[in-house]
This record gives structure tokens, sequence and C-alpha cells, in this order.
């Protein structure tokens, strides 16, 4: 097994394989181990970064607060149901 970091056109560490055989692209650096320290982190000139450059959200921050009211409602229907499944055990309804 030969395990790689996945780099993006950035050169930046997105994803880590582990596959069966060799692979020789310019996009994908053998590493030791299947280790995600090495996520994020840019691989230029044949040296890791120490730092990382993870992704910013572009996305507008009502996106998230709608998200956010989304998985509040979520979460108490999915109380709710467990609610009723309880009340239906304890019937005998099941």
């Amino acid at each position: 097994m030969k395990i790689y970091a996945q780099l993006n056109e950035n050169k930046i560490c997105t994803g880590i394989s582990q596959l069966s055989g060799e692979v020789i692209q310019a996009d994908m650096i053998e590493i030791p181990s299947a280790d995600n320290s090495y996520l994020w982190k840019k691989y230029e000139n044949g040296v890791w970064s120490t730092g990382t450059f993870e992704p910013q959200s572009t996305a507008p921050i009502t996106e998230f607060e709608a998200l956010k009211v989304e998985n509040v409602a979520l979460r108490n229907d999915l109380s709710n149901a467990v609610i009723e499944l309880s009340t239906l055990i304890a019937m005998g309804g099941m």
C-alpha cells in the first residue's frame, strides 16, 4: 500500500489516499503514513509548510444563520419523534 497527500491547484493538501500501487502525478505526494497533520499544509519545493492554509468560506453569513435555524427545527422534530416513539413503545403499540 502507498499513501499519498492529494494536492489542489495551490499545492495544498486537501486529502489523504491509500492506494494499492504507485502513482506518479504532480498532485499526489507520497507520505509515510495516513497522517491527517498533512491536511491544509502546502507542499512546495519538496518541503511541507509548518502553517496551515485552511479554506475560508465565502458563503454569506445569512446563509449560515438560515442553516442554524433549520438545524434547530430539525433537532426539535427529531426530539418530538423520539418522544412519540417512546410513548408508543410504552403503550405496547410497536
